[in-house]
């Protein structure tokens, strides 16, 4: 049997009280894109699905050089260590 709706939003719930999960390299680097395509988007035009930008994304990413992949792992590993420091006894739990 599937879990009813009420469980289900209970099971949010309790899961929005745990800490997010610190940005890695590739998160940091589809937020910077993704505004950057929203800015190039025109008035009026349907928005793009969500997995189409990824795509998109994805293959600017592998096409990037290794400095610019460098520079979105340090803001990664800053990222990571304000994070750190915001949730002291954070452990990763899926």
């Amino acid at each position: 049997m599937a879990p009813s709706r009420t469980d289900r939003q209970s099971r949010k719930a309790a899961s929005s009280e745990k800490p997010p999960r610190p940005p890695n390299a590739w998160i940091l680097y589809r937020t910077a894109r993704l505004k950057q395509i929203r800015s190039y988007q025109k008035e009026g035009q349907p928005p793009l699905k969500q997995a189409d930008i990824s795509r998109t994304i994805g293959d600017m990413w592998k096409a990037e050089p290794d400095h610019v992949r460098k520079q979105f792992e340090k803001e990664a590993e800053i990222a990571k260590a304000k994070h750190a420091e915001q949730y002291p006894n954070y452990k990763y739990k899926p």
